[in-house]
């Protein structure tokens, strides 16, 4: 077991490493030494790739799992350790030439990414695309040993129980069930920007993670081109967003991040020598995390009573306070999935879904997205999309090679609703606990139930453990309808 531990060790350090290297390349590296970074981070990713399927770390493993020690960990860690093994075996059928390969393309890409997203042209960006799909698909080839289901295969690495078939179904009977409270039209919020200093957005963000729990002693900021939070290990918790105008979305990134980063923080310590980020297959428990406080509490007119008047000092804005809260809960048909409200953010993600899972499944082609982008887009939100910037490009993921990812956002929001009515039964009403400033009972509450236990459940299993009931979009609707529906 020590042996384990010990090779386990090496493992983080590496990962550490690639993730701060990772960092300063999205942060604050110069343009011109983004390509040496980039280079970095291949080599290092080569090591990590190397160590983590190695036949010695197969081996140290298996004697992990068979000795004595293991008998005597608890159920969570041998959870951790059964899953790192599964992951070896599959990790361990990548070509070490192919990995190398993908990674430095996936770098590239986003950086690809970028400059067509601020130039408004695809025709640079799709032959990107395009490879990177190829070597997404070989790469989940590789690993589950087919080509057949590849698309539910991917699916179940980000979150371990679900197929297609299932998501179809969820998502279809939400999308029938919120679809006639879509609004027809683009909210004038023209009024709604400000000049905000980098300086003051720092500060209100830091009193904002202070107050939902977000521990600073452990966690810092940084200003980015797309929002994100990053593990660098347990005691470095790193949050990115954008320089933004509009003071409620900035807000909404705020707590989406820090819901996030209160997860990461919050994991059992004994848990976090196992693995540097959280472990793999409960993405949208993640999600579900920076969604309940970004949407469930952070639009609640009570969250904000404790404070808010120190918000508005730091940002120098003049909306009262249920002006602010008005902002954070008109429903409009934006364009962009991270402005989205949480109603029609929940079509955004069933656009992405649709078409991921038809250009895996050979329906769609690189060259269709844009027509169908749109034409979905016209369909379930009302938008007619000016430029493919602010439609197709206006993610990261799938230049990152995240496909598969972008169901766990909205299967996330779906826990949520469950989690909500879940609360309420044990904990009594939110809006008197957040009224009442005691939004770290909630916090207390979902620690105890979900973040102790890093990724050893699954999201299915939580859900079970604390709901006693099998998934249901039911509460979501109910939720929506009953704030919505008015």
């Amino acid at each position: 077991m020590q042996e384990f531990l010990d090779y386990q060790k090496e493992i983080t350090d590496v990962q550490h490493t690639v993730k701060l290297l990772s960092w300063e390349l999205r942060i604050n590296a110069p343009v011109n030494a983004q390509n040496d970074i980039i280079d970095l981070i291949s080599i290092h990713e080569m090591k990590l790739f190397e160590l983590q399927t190695s036949d010695n770390y197969g081996i140290l493993l298996n004697n992990a799992i068979t000795s004595p020690e293991y008998n005597l960990l608890d159920e969570s860690e041998k959870r951790y350790i059964s899953n790192l093994y599964k992951n070896y075996e599959k990790f361990k059928k990548i070509p070490s030439e192919f990995y190398e390969e993908y990674s430095k393309m996936k770098n590239v890409t986003t950086l690809v990414w970028s400059e067509a997203k601020e130039k408004n042209n695809y025709k640079i960006y799709e032959p990107y695309l395009e490879k990177i799909i190829e070597l997404t698909k070989q790469y989940y080839i590789y690993m589950s040993g087919s080509s057949d289901n590849l698309y539910d295969f991917m699916l179940n690495e980000y979150e371990t129980g679900f197929t297609s078939e299932i998501i179809d179904k969820l998502f279809l009977e939400l999308k029938e069930g919120i679809i006639d409270l879509i609004p027809n039209k683009l909210f004038d919020n023209t009024k709604s920007n400000f000049n905000f200093t980098e300086q003051q957005l720092k500060e209100c963000a830091n009193y904002i993670l202070n107050y939902m729990g977000f521990d600073l002693n452990r966690g810092t900021i940084g200003i980015c081109s797309h929002d994100y939070t990053d593990k660098m290990n347990p005691n470095d918790i790193r949050i990115a967003f954008k320089k933004v105008s509009n003071p409620a979305d900035f807000v909404s990134t705020i707590i989406h991040e820090g819901g996030h980063g209160i997860y990461e923080q919050n994991i059992a310590s004994n848990l976090s020598r196992y693995e540097n980020t959280t472990i793999s297959n409960c993405f949208a428990l993640h999600e579900s995390q920076s969604r309940f406080y970004e949407n469930m509490l952070g639009r609640n007119k009570n969250f904000w009573i404790p404070i808010y008047e120190e918000c508005k000092k730091i940002l120098n804005i003049y909306y009262t306070i249920d002006e602010f809260v008005l902002l954070l809960n008109t429903p409009e048909c934006n364009p962009i999935r991270v402005m989205a409200d949480e109603l029609t953010y929940c079509m955004h993600i069933i656009l992405r879904y649709e078409i991921e899972r038809d250009i895996f499944n050979g329906k769609i082609t690189v060259s269709e997205i844009p027509e169908i982008w749109n034409k979905k887009s016209k369909d379930y939100l009302n938008i007619e999309v000016k430029n493919d910037s602010e439609g197709l490009m206006q993610d990261a993921h799938w230049a990152d090679g995240d496909f598969g990812y972008f169901p766990s956002y909205l299967l996330g929001s779906i826990y949520d609703g469950m989690f909500y009515e879940q609360i309420e039964k044990e904990l009594g009403s939110i809006d008197l606990l957040l009224k009442n400033n005691e939004i770290k009972e909630i916090t207390k509450y979902l620690t105890d139930n979900i973040y102790v236990h890093g990724g050893a459940y699954t999201s299915l299993e939580i859900i079970d453990r604390m709901c006693n009931k099998e998934i249901s979009v039911k509460p979501l609707i109910k939720y929506f309808k009953n704030k919505y529906g008015k």
